[in-house]
């Protein structure tokens, strides 16, 4: 249902818009309007059909430039076709200098690149041109921590490191606490297991979210275990009974480490 509802305000506000910015022939409005009764009952391949029809026609820039946002959308959220949405999206870039349109059409390719396709150096070249963009853009933030995961995925864990190392510093930023977590799993990732631990002790003195916690000492106690500090590792664990999701885990954490242990004492 909440699909159904969005969709119907993105047609009705993409709707308006064509009125508002847009002249049109009696052909052309004819068409539209048939175009947004397809998408309002949704029928989405015929909407598609409609506007393709009418990109053939070479209508103005204005008109193409909202067409082809359409069809991005059309295809990246309703039928799921990411390349084909990007195909769309990326023609705005290629054709239309409006900042507003630009950074909506990066926007949708950095998201699709990143949550879909799992293209992290493409996300990041989107994101590094959306953190870069003057002056800054209201969701900035959101951008630069975006970028930060992009490297991180993208195993540039020293690109990822400055980048969330900035974010840290900034204690107004919105995902300030999150990024001290990060910085702990670029560190653990580089077998810093020492200053993967500093990171997350700071980071789990400010988080709030017991869940976050709680998969962050599990995270703790495995970079003690891979330290061979199995007293700290153990404390961890046991901590974690009753907590963690999956206390079989916990169990058999416990279990691994008092057999390590005794096995020193031999």
């Amino acid at each position: 249902m909440l699909k159904k509802n969005r969709i119907h305000l993105w047609a009705v506000i993409f709707f308006a818009a064509f009125f508002v910015s847009c002249d049109f022939t009696p052909k052309l409005y004819k068409e539209i309007i048939q175009a947004q009764k397809f998408l309002m009952e949704q029928n989405y391949d015929r909407a598609i059909i409609k506007y393709e029809q009418i990109l053939d026609e070479d209508p103005s820039s204005e008109i193409k430039i909202k067409i082809f946002y359409q069809l991005g959308e059309l295809y990246s959220i309703q039928l799921s076709d990411y390349d084909r949405g990007l195909h769309y999206y990326k023609k705005i870039k290629k054709i239309y200098q409006n900042p507003l349109w630009l950074v909506k059409a990066e926007e949708k390719i950095a998201d699709i690149q990143f949550s879909y396709n799992k293209k992290y150096i493409e996300s990041a070249m989107s994101y590094e041109m959306l953190v870069r963009f003057t002056p800054r853009l209201k969701n900035f933030d959101y951008y630069q921590y975006r970028l930060g995961l992009s490297y991180l995925n993208g195993a540039k864990l020293e690109k990822s490191f400055k980048v969330f190392t900035a974010i840290s510093e900034n204690s107004s930023h919105r995902y300030f606490i999150k990024s001290i977590y990060q910085l702990g799993v670029i560190s653990f990732r580089q077998r810093k297991w020492s200053r993967s631990i500093a990171y997350w002790k700071e980071y789990i003195q400010r988080e709030k979210r017991k869940d976050e916690i709680i998969k962050t000492k599990f995270l703790m106690a495995n970079a003690y275990e891979t330290m061979e500090k199995l007293k700290e590792a153990y404390n961890m664990y046991y901590s974690l009974l009753g907590e963690y999701p999956n206390t079989g885990v916990i169990k058999s954490r416990l279990n691994s480490i008092y057999d390590r242990k005794v096995a020193r004492k031999r």
